[in-house]
Order: C-alpha cells, then sequence, then structure tokens
C-alpha cells in the first residue's frame, strides 16, 4: 500500500530573497495546486489549522505540525510561521519520497479556523519590479520629469522601446531573479509602446494580447539534480516541430497569392522564431521530472470527460503585417480558411528600417523574404487555433508527476482516437484527507507514436 507524504517548508525572505531560517511542516489538512502555461501564474492554496504544536527541541530544526513531544511542547499559532512575501515550497510524494511540486512566495494569509494560504509561483517576483526602471539611462526619468516623490507616477507615462524583447532580457538580468531565464527567442517586434505603470508581468501579458507569446515558469532540474524555477517566454508554447508548421502554412495559404514559402525562408523564419530551440530544449533528459507519462483507462485513469476534436471544425484566419518607418501601407499576410472570420491580427513596426523601393526587383525579393517570415509567424498562431487533439481532462493518482507541455500517452481506451499521446495543457493537483490526485487538461495531438 502506498503512503502519502508531504513536507513544506517556509522561508523568511530579505527582500523577498530567501534567508537562511526555514520551518518546516509535514501535516496538512489539504494543498491544491493549479498550473497552466496559459496564465502566467501558477498558485498554491494550503489549509492548515489555526494552531499548531512545537517542542522546544525541534523548533531550532524546523516545526512539524500536530506531533505533540513530551519535551517542553506549547501550542503555537500558524500565522507566526506563514506570512506574507514569504518563500514557500512545498513537496509531495508517496513512501517517503518527496517531489518538488511548488515553488513560490505567500500571496495572502486568510481566515481563522482553518487558515487558507494563497501562494504565487516566481510570478510573484516579477510583479514587484517595474518593466521601465526609473534609473535606466535611455527610458528612464530625466530629472524635469520627476514629481516630488519619485515613487509616485510620472507625468509621461509612457515610453517608446525599439526592441522591448532585448529591453526585457536587460531588464531581467538587472533584477537578479533568484530563477532561471531560459534563452528567449522570438521575432523582433519592432517598436512597442511600454506603460511606465506596468510591472514586468504586466508587460509580459501585453506581449501575449498582443502576439500571442506566453510566459511562465517550469519546475525543472539543476546540474545537482535539484529544483528549479525556470521563466520561458515563447512564441510557439505547444512546441510545433518545422515539419508541423510547414504542413500549415501550406494547407492554409492564401492560394490566390500564389506565395509559395522557399525551404530557405522557412528555415530563416523558423530561426527567427526560436522554434527549434524551444523543441531542443524541452527534449533535455530531467532527473525529477520525467516529460511525459502513460495512463491507461480503467487502471490509473480514475475517471475522463474527454472529447476528441478535429483541426477542420472551426473555420477561422489569422492576419500579420508589419509597417515600415518610409511606408505608410504596411505588408500584411493572411493564412488559414478563405471563408473564416478574422479572429486575430499581429500588427508589428520596423521604425529602424527603410524599405528601397528604388530596385523593383530587390524591393520584390525584400517584401517576399517579410511575407514570409509573416506567413510563418500567422502559421504558428494558426496552428494553435486549428490543433488536433481532445479538450477535456483525465483524473490519475498523483504518480507520474506531470507538468503542463509534458506529454500524456493515453492507453485501453475505447475510443480509438484517444489511445494516442497529448500535450498536457494544465494541471490540477490536490492533496490531503482524499488522497494525492492530478486532473490533468489535455489538448493537441503530438505527432510521436504512442509508447
Amino acid at each position: 500500500m502506498l503512503n502519502l507524504n508531504c513536507k513544506i517548508k517556509v522561508h523568511e525572505t530579505s527582500g523577498l530573497i530567501p534567508t537562511g531560517k526555514v520551518y518546516e511542516f509535514s501535516h496538512v489538512k489539504d494543498i491544491r495546486i493549479q498550473s497552466s502555461y496559459k496564465t502566467f501564474t501558477d498558485t498554491a492554496t494550503i489549509t492548515m489549522p489555526k494552531a499548531i504544536v512545537t517542542s522546544a527541541v525541534n523548533n531550532s530544526l524546523g516545526i512539524e505540525l500536530a506531533k505533540r513531544s513530551p519535551i517542553d511542547f506549547k501550542q503555537r499559532s500558524i500565522n507566526e510561521f506563514f506570512k506574507i512575501d514569504h518563500f514557500i515550497e512545498i513537496f509531495l510524494g508517496y513512501n517517503g519520497d518527496y517531489k518538488p511540486a511548488f515553488r513560490g512566495y505567500i500571496r495572502e494569509v486568510k481566515g481563522d479556523a482553518p487558515v487558507k494560504i494563497v501562494c504565487d509561483d516566481m510570478m510573484y517576483y516579477l510583479k514587484k519590479y517595474k518593466m521601465i526602471a526609473t534609473d535606466d539611462p535611455e527610458l528612464g526619468l530625466r530629472n524635469e520629469e520627476k514629481d516630488d516623490d519619485e515613487n509616485e507616477i510620472p507625468r509621461n507615462n509612457s515610453a517608446i522601446v525599439n526592441q522591448p524583447i532585448e529591453k526585457l532580457k536587460e531588464r531581467l538580468k538587472k533584477i537578479d531573479a533568484p530563477f532561471e531565464v531560459a534563452e528567449i527567442k522570438i521575432e523582433d517586434l519592432g517598436t512597442r509602446k511600454i506603460d511606465r505603470k506596468w510591472n514586468i508581468v504586466e508587460f509580459l501579458d501585453n506581449l501575449k494580447e498582443d502576439f500571442h507569446i506566453y510566459s511562465f515558469m517550469r519546475l525543472e532540474s539543476d546540474k545537482d539534480g535539484n529544483a528549479k524555477s525556470v521563466l520561458h517566454v515563447t512564441s510557439n508554447p505547444c512546441l510545433y516541430k518545422q515539419e508541423k508548421i510547414k504542413e500549415i502554412t501550406d494547407k492554409y495559404e492564401d492560394k490566390t497569392q500564389k506565395l509559395k514559402l522557399p525551404e530557405r525562408l522557412l528555415d530563416r523564419a523558423v530561426s527567427l522564431l526560436g522554434i527549434n530551440d524551444v523543441v531542443d530544449f524541452f527534449r533535455k533528459k530531467d532527473p525529477i521530472y520525467p516529460g511525459d507519462g502513460t495512463f491507461r483507462f480503467h487502471y490509473n485513469i480514475i475517471n475522463d470527460n474527454l472529447k476528441v476534436t478535429e483541426e477542420d471544425t472551426k473555420k477561422v484566419k489569422v492576419r500579420a503585417e508589419i509597417s515600415y518607418v518610409n511606408s505608410n501601407v504596411p505588408i500584411p499576410q493572411e493564412i488559414g480558411d478563405p471563408d473564416g472570420r478574422l479572429v486575430k491580427q499581429y500588427v508589428f513596426h520596423n521604425n529602424e528600417e527603410e524599405l528601397d523601393f528604388s530596385n523593383p526587383v530587390e524591393f520584390k525579393k525584400k517584401k517576399e523574404e517579410i511575407k514570409g517570415v509573416l506567413k510563418t509567424i500567422a502559421g504558428v498562431r494558426l496552428a494553435h487555433l486549428k490543433q488536433k487533439g481532445v479538450t477535456g481532462s483525465i483524473t490519475t493518482f498523483g504518480e507520474p508527476f506531470i507538468r503542463p507541455l509534458d506529454s500524456v500517452f493515453l492507453t485501453n481506451a475505447e475510443e480509438k482516437e484517444k489511445n494516442n499521446p497529448f500535450q498536457v495543457e494544465e494541471v490540477e493537483r490536490t492533496y490531503g484527507v482524499g488522497g494525492y490526485r492530478q486532473i490533468i487538461s489535455l489538448g493537441r495531438l503530438l505527432e510521436e507514436k504512442a509508447k
């Protein structure tokens, strides 16, 4: 029989950086962890009793919940140890095997009996920093623009940024965040207006709204086999391979334009989007998290509400266009069903490069190259809308441990279309008197053959 085990470590912090003072708990009422690449922030809610019993002996090493020591025990309030801005780690597992399930900060402590501790993942750290720093040498406020109180919002509420992704990289490096940042390699967004009031997460939210660029934290292993949080910023969160993107662009291109994307342009566009980099990164072997799991109906799938979806059910199209500093007319590229409704338009601005209209041959070549890149950008977005796979979720036990964007292989289903590998979109993890469970929401059908 499998025995459930849980461990919670609460670290006191200084400026959100964990200190050496740590409190450890091994008993809770219940835990609920929600994780998705679509929502920026993973959250954890821990329910605990108002009071705990500790002893003078184990208090120096940590605190065990509800373990009555015969040596100098006393009752203490849970609020002494769970405080806003404290760093928190949650470990869950079976038979003494503790797997890191959450890392982040305490956002809220509410209730009295029982107490609910609400936590955000490491995105919490980025919410504490403005995207545009006041002392930024290029975009910071000049003396005449500052109010008497430097913490107040300046009168000039926006800044024009020519390379916002490079500015993001600089900002992440400067704040010295206590997590790793995966290589950010996405398309050039051109010139962007950034609100000075935005924190870094609000800026990332703007990228998602305008360009379908996703940002999320992911639990991974470091070189020593310990868990770490890694920030990913990518326009290809579903890990579409080059072959799939070409298949989509060929199938749904506008036939009237007769723009057949040459291989060299596809390769260049894929390079600009960082597609292969993302795919290769997630293929790396992780000693803690397997990256996939096999689940069998009527065996380790407790229940499901899955529904098979087909690629052609939605009649949609997307548009990408770019404007140049010396041209009033943008260069557009649409892709999708000819009779489909336009669901999204991605607008780019290049205020650094000018088009050369003096040489018609070179201009035509340049325009073809631009449209090829736009076509690939739109194709990645369209693939996300037209994906073939399933919707809904399966409920399983706590192992194998699954994260968003991992692969799940389903077997023994009566509906044969379900016996395939699918990509994970969301995981809700629960632990408590009802056992240790995962509710795994699935999405697109993967190209790899099932195990």
